[in-house]
This record gives C-alpha cells, sequence and structure tokens, in this order.
C-alpha cells in the first residue's frame, strides 16, 4: 500500500512553488521553497498551497463520492503514459496512481490542496489535464487557463466539462455559466480541436434539473397544491407563452413571477445591477480611441 508520506515524495518533483514556481524541499512537516522561501504545510500527507494558509483545509469523508469522470475518460486516462492533471478532482471513487488530484478541500484521494488560479506545478509538468464541472466556480477563468496551459506540455491535451445552461448551484462560489463562444475565449491560447456536448450534458439534462429545482422551490414557496399546477403544465403551455406575450398574463406566469428574489435567482434568465462609485476615488484614465 503506497502511504502518503511516499506517495508525496513521488510527487515533489512535479511540484513547485505557486508564488514564483521555484522548486520546493521538504522541512519537517513543511515544504519549503528554495528560491523565494514561501512555505507551505503538509496536512494529512497533503501540501497545501491555499491563501491564507493558516487555516487548516477542509477535510470530507473518507466515504465521500463526487465528480466522476465519464467511463470513456476514465478509460482514456488509464492509458496515459506520462503524469496526469485532475483540476477539481472531487471524491473520485477510482485513483490512478499516475494521475494528480487536486482540490481545493481534501477529499478521499486528494494529492494537493491549491487554488486553481496558482498551480503549485512546474512548467510543462503534466502530459494531459483533465477537469469536471470546475470552471463555472472559478473567479478568473482566464487566469487558470493560463495556468493550465503554463503546466502542460506542448502536445498536451485538455479535457474539460463545464456549465452552460445549468441553475445556480454550491452558491456562493457559482460564477460563471459559459457559452461555446465564451469557452473558447477562455482556451484561445489553446489549438482547440472541438466543443460538443457530452452524453452527461445533453439538453434532456437541462429540462429535468431544471423542472425539478423549480418545483421544489413552488412548493416550498407557495405549498403543494402550487407545485400540481405547475407540475401538470405543458411545455406547450410554456412555449406559447414565449412566442405570444398575451399569454404571460396567466397565474401560472404570475407563480414563478412571485417566487422569492434569493429563489429567482436561482433561475433567472439575467440579473440587473445597480451599483455606486465609491466617493474620493479618482477617475481612471482612459485611453483615447485609435483615429
Amino acid at each position: 500500500m503506497i502511504t502518503r508520506t511516499s506517495r508525496l515524495d513521488t510527487l515533489l518533483s512535479l511540484l513547485a512553488c505557486p508564488a514564483c514556481h521555484g522548486p520546493l524541499t521538504p522541512k519537517g512537516q513543511m515544504l519549503r521553497c528554495t528560491e523565494c522561501a514561501s512555505g507551505y504545510p503538509v496536512h494529512l500527507g497533503r501540501p497545501v498551497f491555499l491563501p491564507g494558509r493558516a487555516a487548516e483545509p477542509r477535510v470530507m469523508p473518507a466515504e465521500h463520492i463526487s465528480n466522476q469522470p465519464p467511463t470513456d475518460i476514465l478509460d482514456w486516462l488509464m492509458w496515459q503514459p506520462g503524469w496526469v492533471l485532475n483540476l477539481g478532482a472531487g471524491g473520485t471513487r477510482t485513483k490512478l496512481e499516475h494521475c494528480v488530484e487536486l482540490e481545493y478541500t481534501i477529499f478521499r484521494n486528494t494529492d494537493v490542496v491549491a487554488d486553481a488560479h496558482h498551480l503549485p506545478f512546474a512548467d510543462e509538468a503534466f502530459d494531459a489535464v483533465v477537469t469536471f464541472n470546475t470552471f463555472e466556480h472559478l473567479s478568473d477563468p482566464n487566469r487558470a487557463a493560463a495556468e493550465i496551459r503554463r503546466v502542460l506540455k506542448p502536445g498536451g491535451r485538455l479535457v474539460l466539462h463545464t456549465a452552460f445552461l445549468q441553475p445556480l448551484h454550491e452558491a456562493p462560489h457559482h460564477y460563471y455559466n459559459t457559452t461555446e463562444f465564451g469557452l473558447r475565449q477562455w482556451f484561445r491560447e489553446f489549438d482547440v480541436e472541438s466543443v460538443s456536448v457530452s452524453e452527461n450534458f445533453n439538453p434532456a439534462h437541462v429540462i429535468a434539473w431544471l423542472a425539478c429545482e423549480m418545483l421544489q422551490a413552488v412548493e416550498a414557496a407557495h405549498g403543494p397544491e402550487a407545485r400540481r399546477r405547475l407540475a401538470a403544465s405543458s411545455l406547450d403551455c410554456w412555449a406559447s407563452s414565449w412566442t405570444d406575450t398575451g399569454r404571460r398574463q396567466s397565474p401560472l406566469w404570475d407563480l414563478l413571477g412571485k417566487l422569492p428574489q434569493e429563489v429567482q435567482k436561482r433561475f433567472a434568465a439575467g440579473f440587473q445591477l445597480t451599483a455606486v462609485k465609491p466617493e474620493g476615488e479618482y477617475p481612471v484614465a482612459v485611453a483615447e480611441p485609435p483615429v
């Protein structure tokens, strides 16, 4: 059986200081950067590279299973000859020895605890990177995409799943749902081979997830009878309300429009923001447009 200590020893050649990308050496229960002298704790055998390093990372129960790679991608991962990074791995059921699992929390197979915006790995350390259902939860996807590019070897492959038409989840750290074109923009420095809809994201999931949560929300806000009325409505009823605005003057339309604001935010078509510039700030210089 591979111990956490021997696992860390094995991964040490891949690791680097997230601040300066310098090499790391073990110093007791710490890893110390040989270039900038930054220190990083080791907790339960996992190196921890989180902002505010004094706090210990959250630890999930060993039986917690989540965020499984699709079967075809898991099969592909098994045959990868070099090191693979699983970014935002969650609680995987199967541990692949050549796959480094990075998370912000310690799950059952987590190897490294770190922030996806500041990866603690050497340049060109990995032959492949996979990341599933993570990018919608990152505050700066462009920065994270650049970090993935940095740690991939030339010719290394990225496989990513991320949200488009999904309700709010894992609040408050759900920042972005993206279109295909937004996704291509995040990864504009890569040679994008394809953007496709995998089976676990097909349109049936949109209807099923949205309907499930909407019915639960309506019952919580308006009671079981309101839930029954909404459940009995047809897709054709809602489609006709979109094409014929006069049909929006209906009890069902009002039923959803009268959900509490905090509930509506989970399913809204968009948001209105109002804001105030703080007093006492100097204006930011704006460059003149080219003539």
